[in-house]
Formats: C-alpha cells, structure tokens, sequence
C-alpha cells in the first residue's frame, strides 16, 4: 500500500514538473488512500483484546515481551527515599527477549502501560521508578538491545489511584507511524485489583 501511493506521488510530481494533467493519478491515489481508510475503520471497530496469561510472549518480529507478575505495594525505598503514592504502586515484572535466529535484536520505541475499564492510561512512575531502584537496584532498560537468545528482567512501576477496576497491562512497539496498520487484536494481560 505504502510503495503504491509514493509511486503515485512520485508520479503526480513528475507530471507537474512535465505540467502534463495529474487527474488521472490524483483520482487514483484519491481512491487508494478512500480504500485504505475504510478498511483501517473497519478493522479498527471489529478488533478485541485478547486476554493472556502473564508468560506468555507477546512478540514484534524477533523481539518479545511478557510480564510475568505482578507486585502491588503502598510504599517504596527505604528511610529518607521511602515514598507513598496518592493511590497504590503497581509493580510490573517484564521479561523481555530475542527471538531471532541470527541477529542482536533492539525494539522500535517499546512501551508498557496500564489501562483501567474506563480507558484512562497510566505510564510508569518516576519517582515510583526511582525509590524502587534505590533499593532494588538500577532495573534494565525495555528498550535495550539483545542479542542472540539473551532475555532480560526487569520491573516497571506505576501509580495507579485506588478502586481502579479492569486493570489490564499492554505492551507495544513501534513509532507513531504504526498507528496507521491495519489494527489487530490487542494481547493483553490482566491484573489484579482489590
């Protein structure tokens, strides 16, 4: 889809720099970009999230995800560096890994965050972040390179308020650009509120 419209662009610029007509050309790639809309619509409203165990990889190309548990906690650090957060600290254990079958692997802008059942969205917690790693130790990058077959652990925290419901966690990958694939189903893992 994307070779086809930059062939018609390409096409529509040489055919104005030649001052030939470019109807013909814009009509078409008109009706590319109508069709390609209508069905990003369609796949947009007809796909579902689809609950996963905590384990299970989720996967862009070679690189993978997973968490694999999760913490829910009303302080981090310790002495001078302990915090309380305003709602409760959830604390992600992430696994990510290479998959690939020759090559060092490094994620396209990989993130994780936390949605409740009313579509508000949390990323993780600095501050949160910070008090867990003066105790716990630097954590792993998420978006550090891997190589061959090597995984990596590492925790994410987040600040969620209280009495937050349908508490699920999704990790993605890729740059703004990706918003325009056809969507597809969303794994997702679920967590537990109390």
């Amino acid at each position: 889809m994307i070779i086809l419209v930059m062939i018609l662009l390409v096409g529509i610029i040489v055919n104005v720099i030649h001052r030939k007509s470019v109807g013909k050309r814009a009509s078409l790639l008109g009706g590319v970009v109508a069709v390609y809309v209508l069905a990003w619509t369609m796949f947009y409203f007809v796909r579902n999230e689809k609950p996963v165990p905590f384990d299970t990889d989720v996967c862009f190309d070679d690189w993978c995800a997973t968490v694999e548990g999760v913490d829910t906690v009303k302080t981090l650090g310790i002495g001078p560096t302990e915090i309380r957060p305003k709602g409760i600290f959830f604390i992600l254990h992430v696994k990510m890994s290479n998959h690939a079958r020759g090559i060092a692997q490094k994620p396209s802008e990989p993130r994780i965050h936390i949605e409740d059942g009313d579509g508000n969205i949390w990323t993780f917690s600095a501050k949160g972040q910070r008090a867990l790693e003066s105790t716990d130790g630097k954590q792993n990058d998420i978006g550090k390179r891997l190589e061959l077959d090597e995984s990596l652990v590492t925790k994410i925290v987040f600040e969620i308020p209280r009495n937050k419901r349908g508490l699920k966690a999704m990790i993605e990958e890729g740059p703004f650009i990706t918003k325009f694939l056809l969507p597809e189903d969303k794994e997702v893992f679920l967590l537990p509120t109390k």
